[in-house]
């Protein structure tokens, strides 16, 4: 089915007490270059909500000088925890976070490989009201979208003709054309088979080089990153 990227209409920033900061916040962080003579303004978010979202999980309020206004600091909640184990972090301003894709990986940028955790985005459409969050690994997304529906897509700028591929482990692999991909019943099984199977090899054909491109991914994490996006879909509702 074809899939559709939505573009965010963020809401204007609000400035927040220290009350109402700390009620929203566990702790709170200045990070370098926080001006404590400036004023604060609270970030922008997307994901509107007290939180913590995910069962266990700590809310941070996470300050710093804002370099591009030169005028005043700004406030960012990070939501972090462990899901069954598997460690997460998301911005509640846009969705945006990584979850844990190798068990010796620990969300740091310069100790983990950005390819090795899932990394989540969010997009709402304020028009339509549409939306979606999803779970990304090198070639492979896992998408939410609208009350209860998912998406499985693999790479992007397709070979005109060419087709996808994904397989589980030594499952059959499953295969569509690149466009419009994968038939619902298809991502469905796709998602399955990935919630309990430890890897998963890729393959499309990227233009303008007509040869596949495969790429085997650990399915470490899938699991939690799945509920996390769900979760934060639902959100957006």
């Amino acid at each position: 089915m074809a899939k559709s990227w939505f573009l965010a209409v963020l809401p204007a920033a609000l400035s927040l007490s220290p009350l109402a900061e700390a009620a929203r916040c566990s702790s709170t962080v200045h990070e370098s270059g926080y001006k404590k003579s400036a004023p604060t303004i609270d970030a922008p978010e997307f994901l509107v909500a007290d939180g913590p979202l995910i069962a266990g999980g700590k809310v941070t309020c996470h300050v710093s000088y804002d370099l591009v206004s030169g005028n005043h600091n700004v406030m960012h909640r990070i939501e972090t925890g462990v899901l069954d184990g598997i460690k997460y972090r998301f911005y509640y301003s846009d969705g945006s976070g990584l979850v844990q894709g190798l068990a010796e990986n620990v969300l740091d940028v310069l100790k983990d490989k950005y390819s090795e955790n899932w990394s989540l985005r969010c997009r709402k459409d304020e028009m339509n009201d549409t939306h979606y969050c999803s779970m990304t690994r090198e070639a492979l997304t896992i998408g939410a979208f609208g009350a209860s529906s998912r998406f499985v897509s693999v790479g992007s700028e397709y070979f005109p003709g060419s087709s996808i591929a994904v397989r589980v482990d030594k499952q059959e692999p499953i295969t569509a054309p690149a466009n419009p991909g994968f038939t619902t019943s298809q991502e469905t099984a796709l998602i399955a088979a990935m919630s309990t199977g430890t890897s998963v090899l890729t393959r499309y054909v990227q233009w303008p080089y007509e040869a596949n491109k495969d790429k085997k991914i650990s399915l470490f994490g899938f699991k939690s990153a799945l509920a996390i996006i769900d979760t934060l879909n639902k959100q957006l509702q």
